[in-house]
């Protein structure tokens, strides 16, 4: 009885000790370690940088501050009436950015811990004349408020020309350049090339 007990209990046993003694070998010959072992999962973080910069959607980094004098001369409401005179001073803004909805997938190339990114370069954004600060400076004659409007018109056409002038828009690309910079670096890149396209 003990005999057949034994050789009941002898059988898996050596079973059992020859999975383990192949284990063992395996593992020694280094067998297991492709099988087994994770590989590091890799994910391309450019659609989720392209998206992060898009939701910004605008980037105004320049704006200009400026007081101009607008002025306009008409003939009279008669023949021989004198003609019509008018000097308006306005005060307006231009702002000067980036459409960042314009980045384009191949704007972005991600690998690692380094980013380069081509932004389209500023554009003019916003003229803005504030009409309480509207100044008439001097007036001789009627004026219709079409006549006005369009006076104020050219006042911002002026108002763009000083802005090209004075390289608001080189100065808009410069400071989006820092900004990207400064934003991409707290996204958690260490190496960051921004240029222009």
């Amino acid at each position: 009885m003990i005999r057949f007990i034994f050789s009941l209990i002898k059988r898996p046993l050596l079973i059992l000790l020859l999975v383990l003694l192949i284990i063992f070998l395996f593992k020694r010959m280094n067998l297991f370690s492709g099988l087994f072992s994770s590989k590091p999962m890799i994910i391309d973080k450019t659609p989720l940088v392209i998206k992060e910069i898009k939701s910004i959607s605008e980037l105004n980094t320049a704006t200009l501050y400026q007081e101009i004098v607008v002025d306009s001369t008409a003939p009279g409401p008669m023949a021989f009436a004198a003609k019509r005179e008018i000097v308006l001073i306005l005060k307006g803004t231009v702002t000067a950015g980036i459409d960042l909805q314009n980045i384009r997938d191949q704007d972005v190339f991600v690998k690692d811990d380094s980013v380069s990114v081509k932004l389209p370069l500023s554009v003019i954004r916003d003229v803005f004349i504030n009409p309480t600060d509207t100044e008439t400076f001097y007036e001789f004659g009627r004026w219709t408020n079409e006549e006005i409007t369009q006076l104020k018109l050219s006042g911002k056409n002026k108002l763009i020309a000083s802005a090209r002038k004075s390289n608001l828009l080189e100065k808009a690309d410069a400071k989006a350049k820092l900004v990207m910079e400064s934003f991409l670096r707290a996204a958690g890149f260490a190496k960051v090339n921004i240029s222009f396209r």
